[in-house]
């Protein structure tokens, strides 16, 4: 009788009731197609240096507040496509902004339908 209640103790834990434990941590899992993104701000222009995996050998960014589109739609075309990563940095113009944040989004644009994915958001510095 004692082994059956084992047996049945151990598939339960076994299906999947979480343990508790204080102890465990979550790594955030690795962006798709950006990664090392840095920002750097020089007088009001903001250079951003960093790697890509993209799929067409080119990805877009843009710049916002919030509310306004402040830097429309770019392309940006680099040197290799996926799977390898490469380089790419991108020099802003000087950017008017109001109060606030701005927003950097980089993403990629599905082949099929021209929707936005694999977006990835950089705050901008702010002083």
């Amino acid at each position: 009788m004692k082994a059956i209640v084992y047996i049945l103790i151990s598939s339960i834990l076994l299906l999947g009731i979480p343990a508790k434990s204080g102890a465990e941590s979550v790594l955030p899992k690795e962006h798709t197609s950006f990664k090392n993104v840095k920002v750097r701000e020089v007088k009001g222009r903001f250079t951003v240096t960093g790697q890509a995996r993209v799929s067409s050998g080119s990805f877009y960014y843009m710049v916002e507040d919030g509310h306004r589109v402040l830097l429309p739609e770019t392309l940006l075309k680099v040197n290799k496509e996926a799977p390898a990563w490469t380089e790419f940095s991108i020099i802003l113009p000087e950017l008017k902004r109001r109060n606030g944040k701005l927003y950097l989004n980089l993403y990629e644009r599905d082949e099929g339908d021209g929707k936005i994915i694999h977006s990835y958001l950089v705050v901008l510095p702010y002083k």
